[in-house]
């Protein structure tokens, strides 16, 4: 959901039921239906009229209720029909009449309107569902099942926006203002339906850097070759060169972008209490310079979808209004009514007021029937500007317009018609046939100083940014700031000598962004030719799209693999300049750093990767398991192979080299367990004992999921080697030629991504209490 900000920037959302910490004492609050009142916001919306005046009691009461949890498969798992059915048939049945004192409650039901029946609510409130045991086990399955990737806690209404961008495999896509990731995770779901190669790209931006790392966390759940996450101002969001001269335009954009957040009242109380007339107008600028930057970057045909979770119509018909007016014939609302036709929406507005508040909040509203009228208030000292002078823009007023913009084709989702938070949505489509992915036209890449100085500098509140006085046409789509800019030369006429070619003049490093180089690694480099024997990868493998954080391009700790598109932008941007916080997939990662030639291959295939490498791995390299075997590999970290019993397993293992296999553990029922879907990890094999190649949490987790508890005796106790870069290193080994502990890297795991750079201890900070937080809300 758009990222809600209230005065100065302080609401970012995040809170996930209605219980906030106050922020003065550190201690919890929470209020009552009474108390969750504010007279300005209701007569605000009263006199905005986006319902009936009958409609306004079901309105206010359904906003001072609980929001119902909400959740969806992940649908492009191959096994996402298997994970619904699972639902549906072993939890469903046994969560019907579960009656909590003397109310009974119905069990999860499925959203009508969302795609495939994949996404599920929860009526019942968390008490309910932490105290009943039917509840409870089925919490324990959703916990389970997140961490794994295939679920996904979203809101209701949150699902929408990338739902209605249409995405297909091939398409190039750009989510401006990401941050926490699961509308992202939703757009990488579509990019790779069933975890097929797909040749497309998805570039997820947030202007605050902390977020961008739990960014990378989040999608680390469904990771991908064809994903970059960028850390920019998006209304400032550079021109990305690709080969050949070109410049990146965009098949897809979703600019759900920062505003007052009224939408999210069901789960972020503090609202009711600080709301006001200002927070909505004050936003409006930045709203307009983000939509207008989506602009710019969108190929001819391509689809635009703004939203917000506001109700204000300062946030939403007016910037649209705003946009479409300065660009006249170029972009168009799109009829989207008959799409997902069970949901149900209200139109958008083609008239609307404007009103202004004090922030002390005690003048009551007044209103201004035109921005004449408000110029002339601001004259007489009735309304004040700040202190730069500026005060509220034209662009907030109706149009004369306004009603032939198709304004009615927006889209409110209020909370009374399908019990869920409030949102607005509208798709916009550029005009002109659409133009392919290999002929995309360059755009002019000149940058004005004030566009040059953002790109420079680390990315700013962008809450706290006013409109530029320029002309938006002029500034925003033709004077983009490029990420590498290149000075170009006149060219010479035919009968001058050409002048000997100058090399290109690059700007210079942005060094207040201090996350590590990225490159690509030599396909014929030792350590490649190492895995290519070890996994007897087929010719598909992509070895040429393999890359490295380092400036050399040598594979000395992890290696990520990108598709080509990644490997376009990175070999012809400078990473600073497009602030490039991580690339790709994580697919492999050092073991072993001692020089043992008994050890021909030295990495490992991280969970999160080992979905891509699967393809290409030859034949008879996938090991076979059951759950006897899963069992004794979660039981002891490092299980001697005396412990198996002479199997197909035990004797593939025992004829291998020491390194990583990939195993993959059947689905079945035995040894007191069950495993409903295969599952594909990585263990390490030494001389004469095995590993699996997760990290104990991680562990815990699959052992609950599989075996109803938690079978995992606590690691060895031994000296944790020292961490470098942000990151664990390397694992010593231990005796003769066993392999030391995995030391516990946060993120790496069945769910999870490692995080780099000098945010990594308070990314992962922030990671563990929004984990724990969505294991509470699952």
């Amino acid at each position: 959901m758009g990222k809600h900000r209230g005065k100065k920037g302080a609401q970012r959302g995040g809170a996930r039921e209605p219980m906030n910490r106050d922020s003065n004492r550190g201690d919890w609050k929470s209020l009552t239906p009474a108390e969750k009142t504010n007279a300005a916001f209701e007569a605000y919306y009263k006199a905005q009229g986006i319902m009936s005046e009958d409609e306004w009691p079901q309105f206010i009461e359904s906003l001072r209720v609980e929001l119902p949890v909400t959740f969806r498969v992940t649908g492009s798992r191959a096994h996402a029909e298997t994970i619904n059915d699972i639902i549906k048939e072993s939890y469903v049945p046994n969560m019907q009449n579960v009656e909590f004192e003397g109310k009974k409650y119905d069990p999860p039901s499925q959203l009508p309107w969302y795609p495939g029946q994949l996404a599920w609510q929860i009526e019942a409130p968390k008490r309910v569902v932490r105290k009943t045991e039917p509840f409870k086990a089925f919490q324990r399955f959703l916990v389970g099942e997140t961490e794994v990737g295939n679920l996904s806690r979203q809101e209701a209404v949150s699902m929408i926006p990338p739902l209605f961008l249409d995405v297909e495999p091939h398409h190039y896509c750009l989510d401006m203002c990401a941050a926490p990731g699961s509308k992202t995770a939703q757009i990488i779901e579509a990019l790779n339906p069933h975890h097929t190669t797909s040749t497309g790209l998805l570039i997820a931006n947030d202007s605050d850097y902390k977020r961008t790392h739990m960014l990378v966390h989040q999608t680390g759940r469904m990771p991908s070759r064809g994903l970059i996450v960028t850390n920019f101002d998006a209304s400032m969001f550079p021109a990305i060169k690709l080969s050949g001269g070109k410049n990146l335009q965009f098949d897809r954009i979703l600019a759900d972008v920062p505003c007052s957040g009224d939408g999210t009242l069901r789960k972020n109380i503090e609202i009711w209490s600080k709301w006001g007339a200002a927070d909505g107008n004050s936003l409006h600028s930045l709203q307009l310079r983000i939509l207008e930057r989506a602009m710019a970057m969108l190929k001819p045909g391509g689809r635009l979808v703004y939203s917000t979770c506001s109700f204000n119509p300062s946030e939403d018909e007016s910037v649209i209004a705003a946009a479409l007016n300065n660009r006249p014939g170029k972009f168009s609302i799109v009829d989207v009514s008959a799409e997902m036709p069970e949901l149900k929406r209200r139109a958008g507005m083609s008239s609307w007021k404007v009103g202004t508040q004090p922030e002390s909040r005690k003048r009551e509203l007044t209103w201004y029937e035109s921005y004449e009228e408000y110029r002339k208030a601001v004259e007489s000292g009735v309304e004040k500007e700040n202190d730069r002078g500026r005060g509220l823009p034209s662009t907030l007023w109706p149009p004369a317009n306004a009603k032939e913009l198709n304004l009615e084709r927006c889209m409110r989702l209020l909370p009374h018609d399908q019990n869920t938070g409030g949102f607005f949505v509208c798709v916009l489509q550029k005009a002109g046939p659409a133009v392919s992915n290999d002929a995309a036209p360059a755009e002019a890449s000149a940058s004005s100083s004030s566009l040059k100085r953002s790109a420079t500098s680390p990315a700013p509140e962008a809450e706290t940014k006013r409109a530029r006085d320029k002309s938006p046409e002029a500034d925003l789509e033709t004077a983009a700031p490029s990420a590498e800019v290149t000075e170009g030369e006149a060219t010479p006429s035919a009968a001058t000598p050409a002048p000997a070619a100058k090399p290109e003049k690059k700007e210079k490093r942005d060094l207040s962004f201090r996350e590590d180089p990225l490159s690509y690694v030599d396909p014929y480099h030792e350590e490649v030719k190492s895995l290519i024997e070890r996994f007897k990868f087929k010719d598909t493998f992509p070895k040429d799209n393999l890359m490295v954080r380092n400036d050399y391009g040598d594979p000395l700790r992890t290696m990520y693999l990108t598709n080509d598109i990644v490997k376009d932008i990175i070999q012809h941007n400078d990473y600073t300049r497009l602030r490039i916080v991580s690339a790709g997939v994580k697919c492999f990662a050092r073991q072993d750093s001692q020089q043992r030639t008994e050890i021909r291959c030295k990495w490992r295939t991280p969970v999160d990767g080992i979905l891509e490498v699967l393809p290409h791995v030859g034949d008879g390299i996938v090991i076979s398991a059951n759950l006897a075997e899963l069992r004794t590999l979660l039981e002891d970290h490092y299980p001697a192979l005396d412990r198996f019993q002479d199997t197909e397993f035990k004797r593939a293992l025992e004829s291998r080299d020491m390194g990583c296999e990939v195993v993959k553990f059947e689905a079945g029922k035995s040894d007191g367990g069950e495993l409903r879907l295969p599952m594909w990890l990585p263990v390490w094999k030494a001389k004469m004992s095995l590993s699996l190649m997760i990290d104990k949490r991680e562990k815990s987790i699959l052992s609950l999921r599989t075996f109803g508890e938690d079978i995992c005796k606590p690691p060895p106790s031994q000296a944790k080697p020292k961490l470098t870069g942000g990151a664990a290193t390397e694992a010593e080994g231990q005796g003769e030629g066993e392999v030391a502990e995995v030391p516990e890297t946060e993120g790496e795991g069945l769910a999870g991504v490692a995080l780099v750079g000098e945010a990594v201890e308070n990314a992962v900070k922030s990671v563990e209490a929004l984990d724990e937080e969505d294991a509470m809300n699952a």
